[in-house]
């Protein structure tokens, strides 16, 4: 079964937030295992963007490099 790649992103950087509590890009990037048509960092950071937006990941601040956990994220894995 393909894989949006987009959603790949989604659901490594959930699971990322959920088990390691923080992430910067170059972990995402590492555990996509995307080889052959690897997404580019601004791809990643519009789909971490969107996920910001919505509440299900934060930053500290804008210019912030690690990624968290949000609100939505939270009340869904408790």
């Amino acid at each position: 079964m393909a894989t949006h790649r987009s959603t790949k992103i989604v659901v490594t950087a959930l699971e990322l937030a959920t088990e390691e509590g923080e992430f910067r890009l170059p972990d995402l990037k590492e555990r996509l295992h995307l080889p052959e048509n690897p997404p580019s960092n601004s791809t990643i950071r519009q789909v971490l963007r969107q996920l910001e937006a919505s509440g299900w990941l934060e930053r500290d601040h804008p210019e912030g490099r690690i990624w968290y956990a949000g609100e939505q994220l939270d009340d869904f894995t408790k």
